[in-house]
């Protein structure tokens, strides 16, 4: 299977020969397989191999790429690194694949503090070429190994948000390629394509329509070619990696920056120490700490964790209330030591905590080396609940989601009650809660983690919880009437006008709904009413 001819003709004139391919092997390496993110799941079933791969290097060439599929009806999707492949992937049959890894551009703007980036550039290089200049960035929980645009259109979260805003709020100018091929530029951009210096703009603000509506549109609605985000200030001792792949780490300059590890005598106290800390307006990241972080930090492989995690029980993972604070002298030394006091302060003499031993190292903030970690413990992993509310939110959901879990284990992994973790963002006004699932992929218990995944979206909507996992994450026909309310009428709405001819990252927003409509395993839990979808199709609505 591959594309018409005529447009391979016209792709190849664009690229060259040397950057397009219909090779099966090449398209076969550009098709997931089964322990990606999200490839472990049922979706899975509805992926396909494209047809042709091709890999742009500019805008110009990305706008004739897509005018091109436009002429000939040929459906595309847009990939950086293809790191959450269970959307970075094909759902229609003779697709284009449009590889950005060769637009890895990096301008940094040191007096203004914002680097113009393509979509091709990962975020290690990103944040090598920030230090070099006193300036950093946030390093998602994804891995330093993911692409900075895309992941600051999706949402960007990272530890270090608790003093930043999750990256989404700091996107500045934009190049966007839409799906019919024209060029819509955003911010000071839109007065003159070289200057990305501001991304408030002439007019309504239409950043917000590149993310669609949480968390994205994820390849269905045209490219964005090029982006400018903001950087903040870093102090000035940088970080030196230590350790040989893959048991590396950064060695903290330990006068400037140092973790402290804490167990609190409850979770009320926990809660309160994180609005304490973040009301002295002290920290660059808090984090409560699920108790089986702490058995994969400590284990080589996936054995040793299981001796470690088995010797749990849920009276000591109730009882382990551990928060892990992270402080940085920005302006000096004597910030930090500063800092130090007050938090001792907060945690120790006032809330009883006790302050444990931990490394003078990092792997997982300043630039994320142990994302692939989360691997280990089962084989299979992903995310199907998180959201960006309130500290609040995140205990009363983290005790509900815990409770629904145990109708689920296994396949999901047994966590002895753990009610998942959240860190603390914006000193305290908000709060990022996740809720991970690891499970044992085992095709005669699959179906379970897709149960799971529904069973989660039906209980935050009877219990009025928020959730970050919408659009094509979860069906978007029972999210869509209660969240917004009615999001996804507005998306569809917005897929309709801007792309007619449903060709840009096919059937997105509704890739969870196709899945759900073909897989017989879950018409048992499917209770809500939607149309049949299409792939090849927008979805509508009555």
């Amino acid at each position: 299977m591959t594309i018409p001819q005529a447009a391979y003709k016209v792709l190849e004139a664009i690229v060259g020969p040397d950057y397009i391919s219909q090779d099966p092997i090449d398209c076969e390496a550009h098709t997931p397989g089964p322990n990606g993110f999200e490839t472990d799941l049922g979706v899975a079933t509805i992926l396909k191999s494209p047809g042709c791969v091709i890999f742009p290097s500019t805008t110009e060439e990305v706008q004739k790429i897509v005018k091109t599929c436009n002429r000939y009806k040929v459906p595309f999707i847009p990939i950086s690194t293809q790191w959450w492949s269970g959307r970075g992937a094909a759902k229609v049959e003779d697709a284009l694949m449009i590889d950005l890894k060769r637009m890895d551009q990096c301008d940094i703007d040191d007096k203004h503090m914002f680097a113009v980036v393509g979509s091709g550039l990962i975020y290690s290089q990103l944040q090598e070429e920030a230090m070099k200049r006193g300036l950093y960035t946030t390093i998602p929980g994804g891995g330093s190994q993911v692409g900075v645009v895309a992941n600051h259109i999706l949402y960007g979260s990272s530890p270090l948000n608790y003093r930043t805003c999750i990256a989404n709020r700091r996107i500045l100018g934009v190049e966007w390629v839409l799906p019919d091929g024209e060029i819509l530029r955003l911010g000071s951009c839109a007065l003159d394509k070289d200057d990305y210096l501001w991304g408030e703009g002439i007019g309504p603000d239409l950043r917000g329509m590149i993310r669609g509506f949480s968390p994205g549109w994820m390849g269905s609605m045209g490219i964005v070619t090029k982006m400018s985000v903001k950087l903040v200030p870093f102090q000035p001792d940088k970080p030196m990696p230590v350790g040989i792949s893959p048991d590396t780490a950064v060695e903290l300059p330990l006068k400037r920056i140092n973790w402290y590890n804490f167990i609190l005598p409850s979770k009320d106290a926990l809660v309160k120490a994180m609005y304490e800390i973040a009301n002295a307006e002290i920290g660059a990241g808090l984090t409560k700490v699920p108790l089986f972080w702490r058995a994969i930090a400590k284990a080589n492989n996936k054995e040793e964790f299981w001796e470690l995690w088995d010797q749990e029980s849920e009276e000591t993972v109730a009882a382990m209330n551990v928060l892990r604070v992270l402080l940085i002298g920005f302006t000096s030394e004597k910030q930090l030591e500063y800092e130090e006091r007050v938090l001792q302060d907060i945690i120790v003499k006032d809330l009883g905590g006790k302050q444990t031993r931990t490394k003078p190292t990092d792997e997982s903030w300043v630039k994320n080396a142990d994302s692939a970690s989360m691997w280990m413990m089962c084989g299979g992993y992903t995310s199907l609940e998180f959201d960006f509310e309130a500290i609040s939110h995140a205990v009363a959901k983290g005790v509900d989601c815990s409770k629904l879990k145990k109708g689920y284990t296994p396949p999901l992994m047994k966590a002895y009650g753990d009610q998942g973790w959240f860190q603390v963002g914006d000193y305290g006004h908000l709060a990022l809660f996740e809720f991970l699932t690891y499970q044992d992929p085992d095709d005669e218990q699959k179906h379970k983690v897709d149960e799971w995944s529904v069973a989660l979206s039906k209980m935050n909507i009877e219990n009025r919880y928020y959730t970050a996992q919408l659009a094509s994450h979860k069906p978007l026909f029972l999210t869509g009437p209660a969240y917004g309310p009615d999001y996804h009428k507005w998306m569809i709405r917005f897929k309709e006008e801007f792309d007619p001819d449903a060709l840009s990252n096919p059937p997105g927003p509704a890739d969870t709904d196709l899945f759900i409509q073909e897989a017989e395993w879950m018409q048992k839990v499917k209770d809500w009413p939607a149309p049949k979808i299409e792939a090849n199709k927008n979805p509508k609505f009555e």
